[in-house]
């Protein structure tokens, strides 16, 4: 599957989810949700999940490394208390990052956007840091050192991922048996909120048992309803500004303070210091929490919502496909797809602000974006299943086939509905003598040309093909 990045199949499910809640709450006559809030959190998402894309094969390279050259005990994948233990280990590495985030400045910066937000939703879920994941990473790193199989702790990793989006509701209430074991969307409003009694609790990610453990857990109290954002306002809808608005914050404190140890020291203090000649400059940083505030909502016209909307359903489509193929695309491509979804996000939160200034642009973004759509929709990919069987030298079978050939020139093969029967094919048999016992390899290569292929042959497709050619090659012998 390494031709192919999955994580972009989870993007229909989670807009699904977030729909079926956003109908539920309208049902139950609770407004919880902004189209300018939604569509700024679903674009930092959007920041999060490029930067993942580009970044993801560097860290887990690491980690690998780190397990294969260092790791101090071995531990079977196959075995349950592998998976017990370190599912302990990876929840418990988390809370200490997500907490130490929280407690130092520059680290703050890239967590803060995730806590920008003035409403609580699923769609915060998805509003994260785009550099959240590049400083993470560190954190797991002594897992690998202890001995956690790299395919353990990715699965861990992702699980631990996808619990975390479903406690960004108020559609469900407290639960009983599971506050105060496990995060709970309860609990995790707790952590969402900027009231003074909330600021700094419940960092745990799948269980609140470390909160316990560690002084940092608070329930939610009714005497206390939970208001959300952030104790110095974001005031835009920008994805850009938002990932940037604590570090630059801090770079303008660094270059205007008179002290040269402040410049530096200001980095890596707790959240919340600052030189003491900026301090009357600007407002405080996070820590201490403020009361509740009028929230940012610039006034714009429907047609401008409908404009917004109709271009960033668009954007996500071209998401979905930049970030599924893009193990596939040139450092060219890559690059040109980033920009024209940076300029995609940035260009409807301007009008999300009614600010128009910028509206020529379009004339060249739009029909670039429908360009590069037709582009992924239509690239190419050659793919290929491959199957090994353990043969007796002596026994060892010949097979003739044509190398160059199409799907639908295979009789035996189980060609998926999906699949064109034309599709441009070439096999191969090879034989790996080893002593009296060797392996038959039988190889298919295939071409894919759409998208819709492409993604086909992830979910079915390729499972099909592996099958039936399994089972020809098991009758060869």
């Amino acid at each position: 599957m390494a031709e192919y990045n999955v994580t972009a199949l989870a993007i229909p499910l989670f807009l699904f989810f977030m729909l079926m809640e956003y109908a539920y709450l309208r049902m139950s006559g609770r407004d919880l949700h902004r189209f300018s809030d939604n569509i700024a959190s679903l674009s930092m998402g959007v920041c999060l999940l490029v930067s993942d894309a580009l970044l993801k094969t560097f860290t887990f390279s690491v980690f690998i490394w780190a397990w294969s050259s260092y790791r101090l005990f071995d531990f079977s994948s196959t075995s349950w208390i592998t998976w017990v233990l370190f599912f302990f280990g990876v929840d418990f590495c988390y809370y200490w990052f997500h907490r130490i985030a929280h407690s130092y400045n520059f680290l703050w910066g890239a967590h803060v956007g995730h806590h920008q937000s003035e409403e609580y939703n699923l769609t915060t879920a998805l509003r994260q840091s785009a550099f959240q994941y590049a400083f993470s990473w560190v954190f797991y790193l002594p897992l690998a050192f202890l001995g956690c199989p790299p395919e353990v702790f990715l699965i861990q990793f992702m699980l631990l991922k996808a619990y975390q989006f479903w406690l960004h509701t108020q559609a469900i209430d407290r639960i009983p048996l599971m506050e105060g074991v496990f995060s709970t969307p309860s609990s995790h409003r707790v952590h969402h909120a900027k009231n003074p009694i909330y600021i700094d609790k419940n960092f745990g990610g799948t269980l609140v048992i470390w909160d316990r453990m560690f002084g940092s857990w608070q329930p939610e109290v009714a005497e206390h309803p939970c208001h959300y954002g952030t104790t110095t306002p974001l005031k835009t809808w920008n994805p850009v500004k938002a990932n940037l608005q604590h570090w630059s914050m801090l770079f303008r404190d660094s270059l205007h303070t008179h002290s040269w140890w402040d410049k530096i020291r200001l980095w890596f203090k707790p959240t919340g210091w600052r030189p003491e000649d900026r301090r009357r400059a600007t407002n405080k940083l996070q820590k201490t929490g403020v009361t509740n505030r009028p929230k940012f909502d610039p006034v714009i016209s429907p047609l401008t919502k409908l404009y917004c909307g109709i271009s960033f359903a668009l954007l996500v489509l071209l998401v979905t496909m930049f970030i599924f193929l893009s193990p596939q695309l040139s450092a060219r491509e890559l690059a040109f797809g980033v920009l024209l979804i940076l300029a995609g996000l940035v260009m409807i939160s301007q009008f999300l602000e009614g600010k128009f200034q910028l509206r020529f642009v379009e004339i060249a973004r739009v029909p670039a974006l429908l360009w590069f759509l037709a582009v992924l929709w239509t690239l190419p990919i050659s793919t290929q299943v491959s199957q090994r069987m353990d043969v007796a030298t002596g026994v060892s079978p010949e097979i003739e086939l044509f190398e160059e050939t199409t799907l639908s020139a295979l009789p035996w093969l189980e060609k998926p509905a999906v699949l064109d029967g034309s599709t441009p094919a070439v096999q191969q048999v090879t034989w790996h003598p080893d002593g009296e016992q060797g392996q038959l390899e039988y190889t298919l290569r295939y071409e894919l040309s759409s998208f819709p292929e492409h993604v086909a042959n992830i979910i079915s497709a390729r499972n099909a093909l592996e099958e039936s050619s399994r089972v020809w090659l098991e009758e060869q012998l």
